[in-house]
């Protein structure tokens, strides 16, 4: 079903001339458009998750604080589509059940958010083997990404210090500690990789 929709909707745009009717640039076109498409689908059922669990707000603000800093900092990438929904669904549902306990006992808030600036200060941006960057790109997308967190982080202690939305402060919170668990796992399946590219060299 989403392979059909991605040809059809490359093929509108080789006839409108938006695109240049060669296989490399199909290929690239098809590939961008499956993540847009993967994306969207994910976010539908993961909002849906937390719509039924009568967290669709604060489930819609997970999202967009985690996803704001990963796509620049970079983060753990599951290897096919279903695995990486699998984890995204069973994320959404620790953080619904974190929330609670996360605002019954703020003590653990300020832990997190340190330690989800320090990994993004520390780690980020975590290349991928797939798309390795420049280190140009490499220091805008880390830039990005540290201000982001830095941001997020600068929020949460306003909101957290004013004891204004305690809720909001929650969802920041287990939003840093989800990023310090995705760069740090990141970290290491990137090591690990290069470790074993050089061993394999030798």
């Amino acid at each position: 079903m989403v392979n059909i929709l991605i040809n059809r909707c490359i093929f509108f745009m080789i006839q409108a001339r938006a695109v240049p009717d060669t296989e490399e640039q199909r290929e690239v076109y098809a590939y961008g458009l499956e993540l847009i498409i993967h994306y969207f689908i994910n976010a539908a059922i993961l909002l849906a998750i937390g719509l039924l669990f009568g967290r669709l707000t604060e489930t819609a603000a997970l999202l967009l604080l985690f996803g704001t800093v990963q796509a620049n900092g970079g983060g753990y990438h599951a290897e096919t589509h279903g695995r990486c929904l699998a984890l995204m669904v069973l994320g959404v549902l620790l953080f619904l059940a974190l929330l609670p306990l996360y605002q019954a006992y703020a003590v653990i808030q300020p832990i997190s958010v340190i330690a989800g600036l320090t990994a993004v200060i520390c780690l980020t941006p975590v290349a991928h083997r797939n798309h390795p960057l420049s280190p140009q790109k490499s220091l805008q997308m880390g830039k990005r990404a540290k201000v982001t967190a830095g941001g997020i982080s600068f929020l949460w202690c306003f909101i957290y210090f004013y004891g204004a939305m305690p809720t909001a402060a929650a969802v920041i919170a287990i939003s840093m500690f989800y990023l310090s668990i995705s760069m740090l796992a990141a970290w290491v399946k990137y090591r690990k990789e290069k470790n074993n590219e050089i061993y394999n060299s030798n």
